[in-house]
């Protein structure tokens, strides 16, 4: 645990419902998760975030809880477009999949990008996060 009391800096939730938004940032803050959370209903919110916000590596978030199902732009199109991101970004910014997957072929190309480190179902719980700041695994096909 870092010097300040968190595992963390700072983490980015991109997801449209409000109810797992709030559900999420909670337990990031019961767990000392992060001591900063960033919010984003959309995918072009949130690159708009990581463009213009993180300018320099310690701004850009340490974890990206990514809804897949998002309105417009889906995850999958967010991780697209990430990948045009600085490398400072793509090589701090770490991506925890939300979203429970029925289909292995795209499961599988995701976690072909290096910077995708896991997937869990939502809403998140207490021992994700845990098991996240202790390098344990994460989900499916985990890169931790």
């Amino acid at each position: 645990m870092a010097s300040n009391g968190f595992y963390f800096q700072r983490a980015l939730i991109v997801d449209d419902s409000e109810i797992d938004v709030l559900v999420n940032r909670r337990l990031m803050q019961l767990t000392n998760f992060v001591s900063d959370v960033m919010i984003s209903g959309t995918g072009e919110e949130a690159l708009r975030i990581l463009r213009e916000e993180c300018t320099k590596p310690e701004y850009a978030p340490d974890w990206i809880f990514l809804d897949m199902h998002l309105p417009m732009m889906s995850g999958y199109d967010f991780i697209e477009e990430f990948k045009t991101l600085p490398d400072f970004i793509r090589e701090r910014s770490k991506i925890i999949v939300l979203s429970v997957f029925n289909n292995p072929d795209s499961l599988k190309k995701i976690f072909e990008n290096t910077f995708v480190a896991g997937q869990l179902e939502k809403p998140l719980t207490q021992q994700a996060l845990k098991d996240i700041a202790h390098k344990k695994s994460v989900g499916v096909l985990s890169a931790l």
